[in-house]
């Protein structure tokens, strides 16, 4: 019981915790499992946790399973569906409870049956629940933001790919669709490669593209294409926002003291990762209704030294 949680005499507390440190006792799980046909592990599955979004993600997840007495095991992907699959695979052996992941892979259905799943931003399957932020709408609140500062003329970051269709591309989709809305064609910057590539095609086309010397309102899809793009603006001679406005998304930080110094659209990643525990324990304890298929979260502008 006292391992378990359950209240018991104080003085009964003291001498259990005792005879654990001398006999250096480890509950064994796997028995334990047996007895109640119940893991207590999740597996969470990201593509990369080398970003501040993905690293914010990674520890709010952590810490909404820990509050709902889970442990999580953390597999990075690296964009792998291989990968992606052998994790799976790993938690259906293991019996473990369950699996949240985001996934940008074309998972077949044979690798996500008879295990509790819930997907991040990409909607994998019909029947597994999906949580994402309402990206459309941050493209859309970005468009805003710049027009209504007075940029007129506004240049699109994105790198939208089969991968990121779901997230890039609709906050793509919600600045160009707001741009026109308004009567403005926005000038495009499409990278259709991985961020290897993606960072020089982009400098290359921040440095000989005569359209970026008019351009005074930039969206990028990502804080981190903002923050490059700003470093080679400003290197140029653009004063950012005074010359140039530039917004991103995600909002998450290095450090929770950092200061804001990029203008972005602010995911709501705690409560991401609290809808996610959430769902999946329904899943578990299939009671109620069966889960939405996707839950859309709001975003909103957090303003940064980047714009006015």
């Amino acid at each position: 019981n006292y391992i378990n949680g359950v209240k018991i005499k104080e003085e009964s507390q003291v001498k259990i915790q005792n005879a654990i440190n001398q006999l250096n006792y480890i509950p064994n799980t796997n028995a334990r499992q047996l007895k109640t046909s119940r893991s207590d592990i999740v597996v969470f599955i990201l593509p990369t946790t080398r970003t501040p979004f993905f690293g914010e993600l990674t520890y709010e997840m952590q810490q909404a399973l820990q509050r709902a007495e889970y442990k999580m095991i953390l597999c990075n992907s690296n964009n792998d569906i291989q990968q992606e699959i052998e994790y799976i695979h790993m938690g259906q052996m293991q019996k473990v409870a369950g699996i949240i992941t985001m996934s940008y892979s074309d998972l077949s259905q044979q690798h996500l049956e008879n295990l509790p799943i819930v997907s991040i931003e990409n909607k994998i399957s019909k029947r597994i629940p999906c949580v994402s932020s309402d990206n459309y709408q941050g493209g859309v609140l970005a468009a805003e933001k710049l027009i209504s500062s007075g940029a007129k003329n506004l240049l699109l970051i994105t790198r939208t790919t089969t991968h990121t269709e779901a997230s890039y591309g609709q906050r793509s989709r919600g600045f160009i669709d707001c741009c026109r809305k308004h009567g403005l064609e926005c000038e495009v910057f499409w990278g259709e490669h991985h961020e290897e590539t993606f960072y020089p095609a982009l400098a290359t086309y921040l440095k000989e593209s005569g359209e970026v010397e008019t351009v005074d309102g930039i969206f990028a899809v990502a804080d981190q294409y903002a923050d490059f793009a700003m470093e080679l603006l400003t290197k140029a001679g653009r004063r950012v926002p005074k010359d140039l406005q530039i917004i991103g998304f995600d909002g998450s930080k290095m450090y929770p003291e950092q200061e804001e110094f990029i203008s972005t659209i602010r995911q709501p990643v705690a409560l991401m990762a609290e809808t996610c525990v959430s769902i999946l324990e329904e899943l578990l304890n299939k009671e109620g209704p069966a889960p939405a298929e996707e839950i859309v979260l709001p975003v909103k502008f957090i303003p940064g030294g980047t714009s006015i």
